[in-house]
């Protein structure tokens, strides 16, 4: 076992299980080992058959041991949860004294209060996220040495089904891993594609997986709302498949091999053979059409994004617009056609590169941004330290604080 400092994340998907294994180098989070394969026993985002689960997660460790010496002991872990609510709270604390100087433990002490509230037997509620504090009602970042009567903190607050955490509390514990934090999806993605500043001027991350969705809404600096929606890539291959009763299978190839958005008038249409269910006769659909049913998807799914969005009078809130990651948004010409169906500016993700370093494959590839978000988990969160220090050490030294606690 060597000396080396380092810590992992798992994004535990509907079709894919990526697993990272990073340290702390030139100020970056350098991802050094990574794996991944297909997903088992989780459906809509939540483990449903464990041992089909277990054995997928061992069989990404098992790989990421043939590269790395490193034993993995804890993960930080993602979740989706199509029961997922989220609110948020600031519930101050007023100090005896008529002044005192703010400590950690105050801090600790303002976020346990914010943090505290009745949550349904049937649910767990995950760590708080901070978006904030206020200090006699003025709004600050770094609380710590200075002087307050009253002190609030602006949380996020999500809870989840007690069996999806369990579900993959019990998974990795079946794996030999321990988990250092539970995460939403879209907040764990969001920690490496959107920026302070699009946060302060109103941006949602849309993460479109497999079988869900979810998205993450900031404004002012913080995230106001996430929310996790029943349809994802899955979605589009379902309807391909009752449009020509063809088999899931066979509509995902048609998917994957044809499928593009808001093609160049210049494509021509075509006859493309597929296969039915239960015949072995040959049977031929035109590419146009094919592409429109596509489309037609695509569209009512984000039909019901925007309706939610409107719900929340969050529709007009995002100046900084949408940003998108997930195995959905990779079919061709994705980032034109949302651009178009939302009508505010929309573009896919892109990393980080202050943040995090590693394979150029792994950088560019958006179905491992959750797993890289994942691994800022692992540092000091700015609140903790005083202003000065924070302009001082930077992210090398929120991470050796950590690791010395």
């Amino acid at each position: 076992m060597s000396d080396r400092e380092f810590f992992a994340g798992i994004d535990l998907g509907s079709s894919k299980i990526v697993m990272l294994i990073a340290e702390i180098e030139q100020d970056k989070i350098h991802v050094f080992a990574h794996a991944s394969g297909e997903s088992a026993g989780v459906k809509n985002g939540v483990v449903t058959n464990q041992d089909q689960a277990t054995k997928a997660v061992r069989a990404v460790i098992d790989k990421i041991k043939r590269t790395c010496k490193e034993r993995v002991i804890n993960v930080s872990v993602n979740i989706n949860d199509l029961h997922l609510n989220s609110n948020n709270q600031n519930r101050p604390i007023s100090f005896s004294r008529k002044s005192t100087t703010v400590s950690k433990e105050d801090v600790a002490k303002a976020i346990q209060n914010s943090s505290a509230g009745a949550v349904a037997t049937n649910k767990k509620q995950l760590k708080a996220i901070v978006n904030g504090f206020t200090i006699d009602d003025q709004v600050v970042d770094q609380p710590i040495g200075l002087e307050a009567q009253i002190l609030g903190a602006d949380v996020h607050l999500i809870s989840v089904s007690n069996q999806a955490l369990n579900g993959v509390i019990n998974c990795l514990s079946e794996c030999d891993l321990g988990i250092d934090t539970v995460m939403a999806d879209s907040i764990a993605s969001s920690a490496v594609c959107i920026t302070d500043e699009q946060k302060k001027e109103g941006a949602c991350l849309l993460d479109m997986g497999a079988s869900v969705s979810n998205i993450s809404v900031f404004t002012k600096g913080g995230v106001t709302f996430s929310h996790v929606f029943k349809f994802g890539g899955d979605t589009v291959t379902e309807a391909i498949s009752q449009a020509y009763n063809t088999s899931f299978e066979e509509a995902e190839r048609l998917k994957l091999a044809y499928g593009i958005l808001q093609p160049n008038a210049s494509l021509k249409d075509c006859l493309v053979e597929f296969e039915q269910i239960n015949s072995n006769e040959k049977y031929y659909l035109s590419l146009h059409e094919l592409i429109s049913v596509i489309e037609k998807s695509y569209q009512e799914i984000c039909g019901m994004i925007k309706k939610r969005l409107k719900a929340e009078k969050l529709d007009r809130a995002l100046k900084a617009g949408i940003v998108v990651i997930g195995g959905a948004s990779k079919i061709e010409n994705c980032e034109s056609f949302l651009l178009k169906e939302f009508r505010i500016r929309t573009k896919l993700a892109k990393i980080n590169r202050t943040l995090v370093s590693g394979n150029e494959d792994l950088l560019t590839d958006i179905g491992y941004f959750s797993a890289f978000g994942l691994l800022t988990c692992n540092t000091v969160e700015p609140y903790l330290q005083e202003t000065e220090s924070v302009q001082k050490n930077g992210l090398l030294g929120k991470m050796k604080g950590l690791l010395e606690l």
